[in-house]
């Protein structure tokens, strides 16, 4: 019983390290990009809400003082342009934790999650289309004139497979607040509503 082995030649060899170095370095220069690239959030306040903001790499936070009160989690459905939660409810004038993991695998699927100082389309219509202009380096949020009073909080923008999240005190208003992604294009049908309650 005599097996005929074949000798492994340097290009065989060669072929399967250089395989495998790709997908190493390959895996490690995806990890670099998400380490070197990072958004950082502004603050605002406005209508007895206040936010603050911050980055850090790989996941993208935003942290204010004082205790959570309540930790809301939002995900993207699938690779559409929609929220799968579309509603939540928070107590009026408290600090909660809006947190967005990005579950989407295509990479045009980059989302924010924005919440506006009312419920009103027009409003929410008005901050989706500024956002496109504030563009990229200000995570698609208006940054100038009157909209800025009507922007309660917002999370950086969410690459696929990132989460961000934002701290802030909501109105001490019971209402219907509405939020929205102003990432280009996403406005008309990524939106949902946040419920102060009292």
């Amino acid at each position: 019983m005599d097996e005929e082995q074949v000798p492994k030649t340097p290009q065989n060899v060669s072929r399967r390290d250089f395989l495998q170095r790709l997908g190493l370095f390959g895996a490690v220069g995806v990890g670099a990009t998400s380490l070197l690239i990072g958004c950082g959030g502004g603050s605002s306040e406005g209508d007895g809400a206040s936010e603050s903001s911050s980055a850090t790499s790989g996941s993208k936070s935003s942290g204010g003082s004082g205790n959570v009160a309540k930790t809301v989690t939002i995900h993207p459905q699938g690779n559409q342009m929609k929220y799968k939660e579309t509603e939540f409810t928070v107590p009026a004038g408290e600090t909660v934790k809006v947190v967005f993991d990005n579950t989407a695998t295509s990479p045009s699927m980059q989302h924010n999650v924005v919440i506006a100082a009312s419920g009103s389309q027009e409003l929410l219509k008005k901050i989706g289309q500024a956002g496109t202009q504030a563009g990229s380096t200000n995570d698609y949020v208006p940054q100038e004139g009157d909209l800025t009073d009507q922007i309660l909080a917002h999370t950086p923008i969410a690459k696929p497979g990132e989460t961000v999240s934002v701290t802030f005190t909501t109105p001490s208003e019971p209402g219907k607040y509405g939020y929205v992604c102003t990432y280009p294009g996403h406005w008309a049908t990524m939106q949902g509503t946040m419920i102060v309650e009292g």
